[in-house]
């Protein structure tokens, strides 16, 4: 619901695009790959979104095995959300309310719990497969107590990276980190996301994301220089109005290197489609900015947005995309 709201936002703003689908264009604004966020042309780069939320239950260290295995094609980006737990431990987790991914209702007698009403060693008795569906069949539900399997519990920032490390892949990946929530929680969920950033050496190699204005503000004053992020929303539209009026902005001083856009087809219209174009993507590889995209998962958008230019696209079923994208 959040998705198509956001969406929805975009594709009114973004001066009114035609809800059917476009002819995107082909680049003509090739970027040297100067930061790991840029792509090389027609060399997308391919990201799990939510760490693969098609081929395991999302934001899980089942889901990031599945990244480290990623059996017959590369994975560049490992995309997760982050919240605070009550007693300020940064874990995994997209939605505002536990219900759609456990069985939450179920352990806390009660519908609508949140990670932050909680604390971490409450929310690691939940069944974080138990709404999984895959093939029509729910692998992992009823799985309860000492059943329930390590990897499908909550999971920690820190510890998906030392899982990483102890396989040897932690430098292997590039990382998109969105920060869920606003004050009064996002000073402490940065904090922390600096801190472990710091000490696995991975600044190079991450970048925040939110969609709240006051969270980008709060980057800007205490982390700017120190971590990459995304555009916030205004930034964004003020972007697509630059290049609307062929603004010249050579002398514009970017607080982010990089845009996540939605994209994505609802009931066969093409939402935000505008977002998608080459001549937008062109104009924001003169300043070095790199596009992404997200949640592409069908074969006619990402064989578009690759050749429109993009740089990475954030998928739900990443090895699928990439075979679109990169050939089997």
């Amino acid at each position: 619901m959040v998705k198509k709201l956001v969406c929805l936002l975009f594709s009114t703003i973004a001066l009114l695009t035609p809800l059917q689908r476009q002819e995107l264009g082909k680049a003509t604004v090739f970027t040297q790959a100067d930061n790991v966020f840029l792509s090389e042309y027609k060399q997308t780069k391919i990201a799990a979104h939510r760490s693969g939320k098609g081929i395991a239950p999302e934001n899980t260290l089942a889901a990031v095995k599945e990244c480290v295995k990623a059996d017959g094609y590369k994975l560049d980006m490992i995309e997760i959300d982050v919240q605070l737990t009550r007693d300020n431990e940064l874990v995994l987790f997209h939605d505002i309310y536990l219900d759609d991914d456990s069985d939450s209702a179920e352990y806390f007698s009660k519908e609508k719990v949140t990670v932050f009403s909680k604390d971490y060693e409450e929310l690691r008795a939940l069944n974080l497969g138990e709404n999984f569906k895959r093939n029509g069949e729910y692998p992992y539900r009823g799985l309860r107590g000492d059943d329930i399997p390590d990897d499908l519990r909550i999971l920690r920032l820190e510890d998906m990276f030392s899982y990483l490390e102890s396989e040897g892949r932690l430098y292997d990946f590039i990382y998109s980190i969105e920060i869920k929530y606003p004050h009064p929680w996002a000073p402490k969920m940065l904090k922390e996301v600096y801190r472990i950033v710091e000490e696995n050496d991975l600044s190079e190699n991450v970048i925040i994301g939110s969609f709240w204005p006051d969270v980008i503000l709060y980057f800007d004053r205490h982390y700017g220089g120190k971590m990459h992020r995304y555009a916030g929303m205004f930034e964004i539209l003020d972007l697509y109005r630059s290049y609307y009026l062929k603004e010249d902005l050579s002398n514009k001083d970017f607080g982010y290197i990089a845009m996540s856009l939605p994209y994505y087809e609802d009931d066969g219209k093409q939402l935000v489609a505008n977002l998608g174009k080459s001549g937008f993507i062109d104009y924001a590889h003169k300043y070095g900015i790199a596009m992404h995209y997200w949640t592409v998962d069908s074969k006619t958008d990402a064989e578009a947005l690759r050749d429109a230019g993009a740089d990475l696209l954030m998928c739900d079923n990443p090895q699928n995309v990439y075979n679109y994208v990169h050939g089997s």
